[in-house]
């Protein structure tokens, strides 16, 4: 299970819900993908990816009063691993 996975899975978010906060630029296929883990993920992939998933953490702490949302880095979620930059 990789760190992107734990934090969908313990907010209850799907693929779907990443992808609705960047339509244009994200689509299924990536984030399932980065879910997974088996390949490495491109830099770009990774920042869209975080960029939906902050994104959609700040949405969901706003309808909730009270609710601080935590704003992740690259490294909290694809770890330090050097990665292609295709």
């Amino acid at each position: 299970m990789t760190k992107l996975d734990e934090i969908l899975t313990a907010n209850n978010f799907s693929n779907h819900d990443l992808v609705e906060m960047l339509p244009v630029n994200l689509n299924h296929k990536m984030v399932q993908k980065a879910r997974l883990g088996k390949k490495p993920v491109p830099k770009h992939t990774q920042d869209l990816i975080l960029q939906a998933l902050n994104k959609l953490l700040l949405q969901t702490a706003a309808e909730v009063e009270g609710k601080v949302a935590k704003q992740y880095k690259r490294v909290d979620v694809f770890g330090n691993d050097e990665v292609a930059s295709v």
